[in-house]
């Protein structure tokens, strides 16, 4: 799908992550995973109309909100035809509540996938990581800096609730890297993950589309609920142990 340009990229990637990849009405995922570079298949649809001659149109609405992640719904084509098609069924309050309601319970679906998925996740993630490497420099120190610190620090605000859920699973991730043959495994990880900070970083985002990308890049551009939340424990485990993001 064609990306407006009055939607920003940090919106639309805030959005889909919010969504989790999904249409907040039929749940149908919206990513291709064996087409990667297809990216995204939904639709990021408004609830106050852009135009004056969308559905639910409010002039009183400024462009900036209108086009903002608060305004968007991300769907499927057929639910979005359905929902322009129909806005007396679906007015402005359906379509907030489907939004909020949907996005709750992404929530809901990442916190129980956060304390039950297994080494099966981890290992099928691992092995994604270590092919995705090409060349990787030994990370050089540790951070020192406490959890709170780091999120301040870099502005990661609005992710501070998925950053707590995947800090849960740290155990997991320890008994994991302790019981790999590899004495270097977790060092290997470390490296992985630091270059594609750099390289992200390199690209002049900010760091809520960095902290957005590294944890689709951990999760394997997969979006099951298993392998977004054990991806999300990848992350948030070096994030805190480690100097990813600290450059």
């Amino acid at each position: 799908m064609a990306i407006k340009a009055t939607i920003t990229k940090k919106n639309e990637r805030l959005l889909h992550t919010k969504s989790g990849n999904r249409c907040a009405i039929c749940k149908t995922i919206l990513v291709d995973p064996d087409n990667p570079s297809l990216g995204c298949i939904g639709e990021n649809a408004h609830i106050y109309g852009e135009k004056s001659d969308a559905a639910r149109y409010d002039a009183t609405k400024d462009e900036s909100f209108v086009n903002s992640e608060s305004n968007l719904i991300f769907l499927c084509c057929n639910c979005h035809t359905k929902i322009d098609n129909d806005a007396t069924l679906y007015p402005t309050e359906t379509l907030f509540d489907l939004k909020s309601k949907h996005e709750q319970w992404v929530v809901e679906m990442l916190k129980q996938e956060s304390v039950s998925y297994s080494f099966a996740e981890l290992e099928v993630l691992a092995k994604y990581l270590m092919t995705s490497a090409t060349s990787i420099e030994t990370a050089s120190s540790y951070s020192l800096l406490k959890i709170d610190e780091k999120i301040k620090k870099n502005s990661l605000q609005a992710f501070q609730m998925h950053i707590t859920m995947g800090l849960s699973s740290n155990s997991t991730i320890d008994d994991y890297l302790n019981k790999h043959p590899d004495p270097l495994f977790a060092t290997q990880l470390t490296n992985i993950m630091a270059q594609k900070y750099q390289e992200l970083k390199a690209r002049g985002i900010d760091n809520d589309e960095i902290f957005d990308e590294l944890w689709d890049f951990a999760s394997g551009k997969r979006s099951d609920f298993s392998y977004k939340a054990a991806g999300l424990g990848i992350l948030t485990y070096f994030f805190e142990k480690c100097e990813v993001f600290e450059k």
